[in-house]
């Protein structure tokens, strides 16, 4: 009897351990918090430290989300898809923010949307994995979202920031798309394809980041040509445009998005996957077709 009282205690104790290490993980991987940059200019870091390679910059007053905080002096932080370190030093209102404003896609599946930050307010309504919205603002670890005319808030865990507000300009919709589409750089080539969570074919991350927008295209790369846009010669490019290719000399077979100083990205091969090439190589100048801008 006290045998089994003695194993019966100990399975409680490493349950309730496990809960707790459970319990600190996940907060881990909720959002901190956000803060507002003062510096003039701010280096984001590959990591702690300013010996660290620089993987971009954030002007004054940039709202940013605060993944964690690292150290006293340094947060590991979120700016619209770009993640890195940066000194707290050059930090200020590090805390809840209603007015932040970024693009996210759910990397969930069955995500409730509630009403309040909290698993005990009401569902507004379920999203499926991949699912686009706008964010809105940050609390307590939640991010308050906008999908399909429903705000609501959903854990900051099950969100990745991809990209910077929508905007209806057109201008600022084609880096949007171009942003989100680079966000996928590195995922698998799959005939037939278009989400994140299969892989891509040239069409279908077309398709899908554009279909994220409110665009709803043709599915295959020459249907995209021959139904949607207007025709633009390659020195008039604006980010967001298509641009076409034809390797057979018959026809359009591939398709990617212009990301501006000569480069556009495309689900290439099963052998690259999602990349970004130059539009001025010998390959994509001689198999070029042509370009249509949507927005």
């Amino acid at each position: 009897m006290k045998l089994l009282k003695k194993s019966l205690i100990l399975i409680v104790i490493f349950a309730v351990l496990a809960s707790c290490i459970t319990g600190f993980a996940f907060a881990d991987n909720l959002a901190y918090g956000a803060a507002t940059v003062s510096a003039s200019r701010l280096n984001v870091r590959e990591g702690i430290g300013t010996d660290k390679n620089i993987k971009g910059s954030l002007t004054k007053g940039a709202i940013i989300v605060i993944l964690e905080k690292t150290t006293d002096k340094w947060y590991k932080i979120n700016y619209r898809g770009l993640v890195g370190y940066v000194s707290a030093e050059y930090l200020t209102d590090v805390l809840t923010a209603e007015n932040f404003n970024a693009i996210g896609v759910v990397t969930g599946s069955d995500v409730r949307m509630r009403s309040g930050p909290s698993t005990n307010k009401s569902v507004v309504k379920t999203l499926d994995k991949d699912a686009v919205v706008d964010i809105i603002g940050i609390n307590n670890g939640w991010y308050k979202v906008v999908h399909g005319g429903k705000t609501g808030y959903m854990r900051s865990d099950f969100v990745n920031i991809v990209a910077g507000p929508s905007s209806k300009d057109s201008s600022d919709v084609g880096q949007q798309i171009a942003d989100l589409a680079q966000q996928y750089v590195g995922y698998s080539y799959v005939y037939g394809e278009e989400s994140p969570s299969r892989g891509f074919d040239c069409s279908g991350l077309v398709y899908y980041c554009y279909g994220q927008f409110g665009y709803k295209l043709s599915r295959t790369a020459s249907q995209q040509y021959k139904n949607h846009g207007t025709s633009v010669s390659k020195s008039e490019l604006k980010v967001g445009d298509l641009v076409f290719f034809s390797s057979s000399g018959d026809g359009v077979t591939h398709v990617g998005i212009y990301i501006g100083d000569g480069k556009f990205v495309h689900a290439s091969t099963s052998k690259t996957g999602v990349i970004i090439s130059e539009l001025g190589s010998d390959y994509y100048t001689r198999v070029w077709y042509g370009a249509k801008r949507i927005v």
